[in-house]
């Protein structure tokens, strides 16, 4: 059962195409503390309330959704036979299409981990007087008031973990496909050149 839920190599896999072609201090800084700093800054500004709960769960079963067709597509572009590129490009875009597929898929896992959070901060209400009068003393805050705190950091950093990644995939698809468009669009341009020059013989 664990080995069909365990995504270590989809975790593996994306860390890898975010630390490969710079230092892992450049990773730690884009990815992992930019992240946290902005998270906290927002939970300072506002714990996430009812209205902007709804407004997270809309857009991430949008970007969800969003992936998954973004995997399919992905999925549909593997086969490189009738493209008229060298083996190397072959290759190199085979290799980014890896790369893309980690990145999409990792968003997905860390939309759901977004929903989870979201759904944790509707449900977990603490009702007993005593244990939040006890969190009021320590921290003067009650319990229900850190819960929603915490939970707000991660749905906050989640999701900026998600757009910033959204970024990546964007910049990767563009670099695929635009050169499958000039590819194209020289054989297009032969095509006229050989249709003008049978025109001119007629």
């Amino acid at each position: 059962m664990y080995s069909k839920l365990n995504i270590k190599n989809i975790i593996i896999g994306h860390k890898l195409t975010l630390t490969e072609g710079k230092g892992n201090s450049s990773y730690v800084k884009e990815f992992v503390l930019l992240p946290i700093i902005i998270a906290i800054v927002l939970i300072l500004i506002k714990i996430p309330d009812s209205d902007v709960k709804n407004i997270f769960g809309i857009s991430l079963s949008i970007l969800i959704g969003l992936y998954l067709n973004i995997l399919v597509l992905l999925i549909s572009s593997i086969s490189s036979e009738n493209l008229k590129i060298s083996y190397k490009q072959k290759k190199i875009r085979l290799e980014l299409l890896k790369e893309t597929l980690y990145n999409v898929s990792f968003s997905v896992f860390l939309s759901v981990k977004a929903l989870i959070a979201l759904f944790l901060s509707s449900i977990l209400i603490i009702d007993n007087e005593s244990l939040n009068d006890f969190f009021y003393l320590l921290t003067n805050h009650n319990l229900n008031y850190l819960i929603q705190f915490v939970l707000g950091i991660l749905l906050y950093k989640y999701t900026i973990d998600i757009f910033l990644i959204l970024f990546m995939i964007l910049k990767r698809i563009n670099i695929l496909y635009t050169k499958e468009i000039d590819i194209e669009s020289i054989k297009l341009n032969e095509l006229i050149k050989k249709e003008d020059e049978n025109d001119d013989n007629g």
